[in-house]
């Protein structure tokens, strides 16, 4: 295996006890990243790379192609709705996902997204063509982990929690330890990230002051503007330290997060 493709190899990794390893597999429109783990343990993180790279001959496709015990896919999408769990009926499905703009080549997901939501999302045919070697049924929702690892870790309602992927950003609260609201959105500055946190919290009537920003996701070591933007506004901003697998210790845990947080979606495709 090419350490230079990697964040983290273990050095107990062995390709020949794949098939006790779990791998996690999350997909954007234009990036993809990977960790394997081992029980509860990493094993290996893979940098995000390009979405064309997961149909690229390669040491890509070697990794992609070990016989592994479980492969969980999750895919991040910006075109779905909420339904609470108490008032969902699969037979709308067809209907409520018009309203998502599904063209004929897309393809719509309907599942839990944790235990008081359904989630309906589509997948373009580009992203679904990429991960067309894994069973693309069991697909799931890629910020259903991170949900779950939140929720379970009981919220305050104080706490707003931000995790970036890429140009985009995913934003939740909570209120009793449930989701009170999840949303993602496009932006292209740390302005624009700002506005829609601020944005999110006029919609709830937050009270800015009081709120701590929990951050987490695609930001380097070293990398604190949004921290620095942020906490002009809120009461507090920190990274996000929650950690759902056993890291080692100089790991970013808030870069791993969302992605080792797949491992809590195992049986949602199935439900």
């Amino acid at each position: 295996m090419n350490d230079l493709l990697y964040h983290y190899i273990d050095p107990a990794f062995n390709h020949l006890e794949v098939n006790s390893y779990k791998l996690l597999l999350w997909v954007g429109d234009k990036k993809f990243s990977l960790a394997v783990m081992h029980h509860n343990k990493l094993m290996v993180w893979r940098k995000p790379a390009p979405l064309a790279e997961l149909t690229q001959a390669g040491e890509v496709q070697e990794v992609l192609n070990f016989k592994y015990h479980e492969v969980i896919t999750g895919i991040s999408s910006s075109y779905f709705t909420l339904v609470a769990q108490s008032v969902f009926n699969e037979s709308q499905v067809k209907d409520i996902a018009r309203y998502l703009d599904v063209a004929p080549t897309d393809t719509v997901y309907a599942q839990p997204l944790d235990a008081f939501n359904q989630v309906i999302f589509k997948a373009p045919e580009t992203l679904i063509q990429a991960i067309k070697s894994f069973d693309v049924t069991q697909a799931v929702f890629g910020p259903s982990g991170w949900i779950q690892a939140v929720e379970a870790n009981q919220p305050s309602a104080d706490e707003l929690y931000l995790n970036v992927n890429d140009d985009r950003i995913e934003i939740a609260h909570f209120d009793k330890g449930r989701l009170n609201l999840f949303n993602t959105f496009e932006f292209t500055h740390q302005d624009e990230l700002a506005y829609y946190a601020v944005f999110v919290c006029q919609q709830l009537k937050l009270d800015l002051r009081t709120l701590t920003v929990k951050l987490s996701g695609d930001i380097a070591a070293g990398d604190e503007r949004y921290q620095h933007l942020l906490q002009d506004i809120f009461g507090a901003v920190s990274l996000n330290t929650l950690a759902v697998a056993t890291l080692p210790e100089h790991l970013p845990q808030h870069q791993l997060l969302a992605l080792t947080a797949l491992s809590l979606c195992a049986s949602l495709a199935d439900v």
